[in-house]
């Protein structure tokens, strides 16, 4: 007895086999078109909410305190030795004479209020004319003023800025003008020298 095979069942198991390797090449091309894809894109819309203030209630604080500093209408500290300083009252001194030095301790003060508790450095750099210089804390006779001032500065504190004033060579309606430079970076300032 011979047994035959029907060519129905024959081509469905073969139709079988032929369909499952399809599938499994699809699913070996899928595999590899999503692990082989990069990204390319993301868009997010988020706040950021920053309070522009006057220089005496920034982070980093430039308070002044002295009559001859200020914080103006634009809020930036200003050192103003003269009649148009806004503290400046009739019969008070207008200026400085010539061929004087003056020392003014404690003319303004840099805090640091970060939020982070870290100590800062603080660059204070001057340009202008050479018969201006500054110092940090109490005046002493061995005080020597500079134009460029390095300040460590602790979390919480406020180092207190003074300045010198030369005005050997200068005559009586000279003015002397500049700008304060400042410029704060993590962590605490070299020592020099």
């Amino acid at each position: 007895m011979a047994i035959r095979r029907s060519t129905n069942s024959v081509w469905g198991e073969n139709m079988k086999k032929i369909l499952g390797i399809f599938m499994l090449i699809a699913g070996i091309v899928i595999a590899v078109t999503a692990s082989s894809a990069s990204f390319a894109y993301f868009e997010a819309d988020r706040e950021i909410h920053l309070a522009i203030v006057p220089d005496d209630n920034e982070l980093i604080d430039l308070v002044p305190l002295q009559p001859y500093a200020y914080i103006n209408s634009n809020g930036m500290l200003v050192i103003d030795l003269s009649s148009a300083n806004g503290n400046w009252e009739e019969g008070l001194g207008e200026g400085v004479s010539p061929d004087s030095i003056y020392v003014f301790e404690h003319v303004f003060g840099v805090s640091n209020h970060l939020w982070e508790n870290v100590t800062i450095c603080m660059n204070i750099e001057y340009s202008g004319s050479g018969a201006i210089s500054f110092f940090e804390g109490e005046y002493t006779n061995e005080t020597v003023g500079v134009d460029t001032l390095h300040v460590t500065i602790l979390p919480g504190e406020t180092a207190e800025i003074g300045m010198i004033i030369d005005s050997e060579g200068l005559d009586d309606g000279d003015a002397l003008s500049g700008t304060l430079n400042f410029d704060a970076k993590l962590g605490e300032c070299p020592v020099v020298g």
